[in-house]
């Protein structure tokens, strides 16, 4: 099945991400991959090591595996999807590893094609984010502590730890997962026939975590919680939405809506039906018997970290407000366990049906999912009481979805092979402007947030160009403001953003329209009006294939002049 499913992965990827867009993030963390890359064709093995350490707030593994990987494969586009490709393989196989551990091989076998089918493992794995790297690795710290039987077992409980320390280094939002699976350890630990042997592995896995998080977490981590905190509970999070809390119903509703965007109604329905059954279930096994003994047993079974990782981790998801690519992947394949072990103990005759049950879903969620140029890959959407539009089924992936984001077409190829062309052209004509008028050492703000055409999509281009990157600021309304004096300030004063700052900036790229604009959308006129007070003067222009037309401002600068 693992050998199977690599294979249709590997073909759609060839034949539908080749030369296609790139979403914003996936064009940002590719970069990340160059730059450690060319660092180390450079400096050698200290230049990848400070390029992979260098001051950031986007988690390293994933861009530092595919830089060593490019040695093998080349810097292609194509080929930079290995890691996340096999990520996805790693949770396939995972899943069947943890599953045998739970209820033996017939429900492995279940489990397995679930999450081989599962639609957020399938996008994510073809799409260059750090969704499915970030899943395989918290997946793997549950498998261990599984192994480690109450943390009985010494390499298995440093393996858990050194997992644990990965998670928050291969995606940061996961550390907010970090507490679940410590907590487990932790109850497993006290709860071992072996207390103060568990405990003091439980101590070596501790050291282990901290040590493996630390190589880039104490550098980093002040970036990496005010990023965190204003993107998830801070002021950079209202761009996500205003519905979030625990006891708010809305909050509920709308974290059930985003679940089924990412894997879609029939998987997302057996794991509703699946983890309320799960709960009852658990319920009738402390009321039939001896409570307390019960408890124990259920604390020692392998379900019981998955189970505390989907209560912690739902618990996290529901109380912040930012939604993101991939978020609920790390706890898919707990969940689908949980839900799954729900359904196959309440009854019997239930038990009987549930390969029939199985192989219905997988079947209606993988069709779509095998060539975009069938009729089964146009998006299939219903309404839902409560929840509101759902996706019943979706063949696109990551740059279908995204390049056709407010564009009134049911063709799940929105971007035809021409236009992606054409917006790697505006890419390679922005990036040969900044060289040509000497701002590589200077600072290049963005005015606007197109969706294709973008900071990291010009410093990709950049980075394929120099073989290093520069700076390229870009406004963000939410902190700098959306008016033209907002836009004044942010052009003039020294701001201390995430996205860096743009006082210093000598070329400034601004757009008319708001086409493919992130919301909230810049005002353009205002922009540009900013733009002439702040002392820019406009020098070029250049249509983009969406509609849009950039100018390209200069204003005179120390760092940009010719070296």
């Amino acid at each position: 099945m693992a050998v199977v499913w690599l294979a249709f992965n590997v073909r759609w990827i060839i034949g539908y991400r080749q030369g296609q867009v790139l979403e914003i993030d996936e064009a940002g963390y590719i970069g990340m991959a160059l730059n450690d890359h060319y660092a180390a064709v450079r400096d050698g093995v200290l230049g990848w090591i400070q390029a992979v350490e260098a001051p950031g707030i986007q988690a390293p593994v994933t861009p530092a595996l595919t830089s060593l990987q490019f040695f093998v494969t080349g810097t292609s586009v194509v080929a930079a999807f290995a890691v996340p490709l096999l990520a996805g393989l790693a949770i396939i196989l995972l899943t069947h590893a943890i599953a045998n551990r739970v209820a033996g091989r017939p429900f492995a076998w279940l489990a397995t094609a679930l999450v081989a089918t599962m639609p957020g493992v399938i996008v994510e794995a073809r799409a260059y984010h750090f969704g499915a790297p970030a899943a395989a690795v918290t997946l793997a710290a549950v498998y261990f502590l599984i192994r480690s039987e109450g943390l009985t077992k010494t390499k298995s409980t440093i393996a858990f730890g050194v997992f644990v320390g990965l998670m928050p280094l291969t995606r940061t939002m996961i550390i907010a997962f970090v507490p679940a699976l410590v907590l487990a350890a932790f109850i497993q630990a006290v709860l071992s026939p072996d207390r103060k042997r568990s405990l003091i592995r439980f101590g070596i896995a501790a050291v282990a975590a901290a040590g493996v998080a630390a190589i880039w977490l104490i550098p980093n981590g002040a970036q990496v919680y005010r990023y965190l905190t204003g993107f998830g509970y801070g002021p950079q999070s209202a761009e996500y939405g205003t519905e979030a809390g625990i006891f708010n119903p809305a909050a509920w509703a709308y974290r059930l809506h985003l679940l089924t965007l990412e894997q879609y109604l029939p998987h997302v329905l057996f794991l509703c039906a699946g983890l309320v059954v799960a709960l009852f279930v658990a319920i009738r096994k402390l009321r039939g018997g001896q409570a307390k003994e019960t408890a124990k047993a259920m604390i020692a079974s392998p379900l019981f970290p998955p189970a505390v990782l989907v209560v912690e981790g739902v618990t996290a998801f529901v109380t912040s407000k930012t939604t993101g690519n991939g978020f609920t992947l790390p706890l898919a394949p707990s969940m689908l366990l949980v839900a799954l072990w729900g359904l196959y103990r309440l009854h019997v005759r239930l038990r009987e049906a549930l390969p029939v049950v199985v192989a219905a879903i997988s079947v209606v969620a993988l069709v779509p999912q095998l060539d975009l140029s069938a009729p089964t890959a146009r998006l299939w959407e219903a309404e839902l009481p409560l929840v509101g539009r759902v996706t019943v089924t979706d063949g696109r992936g990551v740059p279908q979805k995204y390049a056709g984001l407010g564009v009134e077409t049911d063709d799940p190829e929105p971007v035809s092979a021409e236009d992606a062309k054409q917006w790697i052209v505006v890419a390679d004509w922005a990036a040969q402007e900044i060289v040509d008028r000497h701002a590589i050492r200077g600072v290049t703000a963005f005015g606007f947030r197109d969706r294709i055409f973008n900071t990291n999509t010009v410093q990709l281009a950049v980075l394929r160009k120099l073989g290093y990157g520069v700076a390229v600021p870009q406004i963000r309304p939410v902190e700098a403001g959306n008016t033209q004096p907002d836009y004044e300030r942010w052009l003039t004063r020294y701001q201390d953003s995430i996205s860096g700052d743009a006082s210093t900036a000598c070329l400034l790229f601004t757009a008319t329209g708001l086409n493919n604009e992130f919301l909230p959308k810049v005002d353009p006129p205002a922009m540009a009006a900013a733009a002439a007070a702040s002392g820019f003067t406009p020098v070029a222009t250049r249509p983009l294939p969406n509609g849009r037309l950039v100018t390209l401002w200069h204003r005179p600068q120390p760092a940009c002049v010719p070296s």
